[in-house]
């Protein structure tokens, strides 16, 4: 009866000293996957929608962001943007007229950029007349090694919301003293009114700008009719010194 017990816990033993063997040996592999993963090349790649604002006017500076996350450095060779063929036969097959390099743009950088761990870089979105933004699908980084990585980049529809401009309002309204003028737009996901005026009465050389960014059609039109039923009237009759 001892012996038989005695066998009994031998085997338990054996296989509780197996299991933990098992265990150890699976979390060894895959701490040296980690490692090794870490040691290649890493690039992650993200696309960036923005503008910049001067007098009323939007400028994209649309932009691919570009990190490394691998130990190793990595050259970064050149951007390259797919567009959707312009004809539905021709859609049907894009993947066959992009390996071609039909309706396929590569953008270089204009300096060289070798990326170490832990570093980023950004490049402005450049594309040539013809070859619309809004119609891109898919956008690649490809590095002097041959290797592509995947930049994250929206959908169509999501995409043309990112990066359209179209101008909404515009007035200008001044007398001997005060010149004001404002203009309304919209710019990727948000709406915007720009107001300018002179900074002292009586002296039109001189002008103060200031750029109101609202959330969405309805605030952007309670804005606009504050500012030409009450706030320009008042700003001409000098009962103010600016536009708030």
């Amino acid at each position: 009866m001892e012996e038989s017990n005695l066998v009994q816990a031998l085997a338990i033993w054996g296989a509780v000293t197996g299991t933990i063997g098992t265990v150890t040996g699976v979390i060894g592999l895959i701490l040296r996957y980690r490692a090794h993963k870490r040691d290649n090349p890493c690039l992650q790649c993200e696309s960036d929608f923005s503008f910049e604002h001067s007098a009323g006017e939007a400028n994209p500076k649309h932009k691919i962001i570009i990190r490394s996350v691998g130990r190793r450095p990595v050259a970064v060779d050149y951007v390259r943007y797919f567009m959707r063929p312009g004809r539905r036969w021709h859609r049907v097959f894009k993947w066959y007229h992009w390996s071609n390099k039909r309706w396929v743009y590569d953008q270089s950088p204009r300096r060289l950029i070798n990326l170490a761990e832990g570093t980023k870089e950004n490049i402005l979105i450049t594309v040539p007349n013809g070859f619309p933004l809004g119609e891109v699908q898919k956008v690649e980084v490809h590095d002097q090694a041959g290797k592509v990585w995947k930049v994250s980049w929206p959908r169509q529809g999501s995409l043309q919301s990112l990066i359209r401009i179209q101008g909404l309002d515009g007035n200008q309204e001044e007398n001997e003293r005060q010149q004001c003028k404002v203009k309304g737009y919209l710019a990727g996901e948000y709406y915007y009114i720009y107001a300018q005026w002179n900074q002292e009465p009586g002296k039109k050389s001189s002008f103060k700008g200031r750029l109101f960014r609202l959330q969405t059609r309805q605030e952007y039109d309670c804005k606009w009719k504050d500012l030409i039923d009450n706030q320009i009237p008042r700003l001409l009759r000098e009962d103010v010194l600016e536009i708030q």
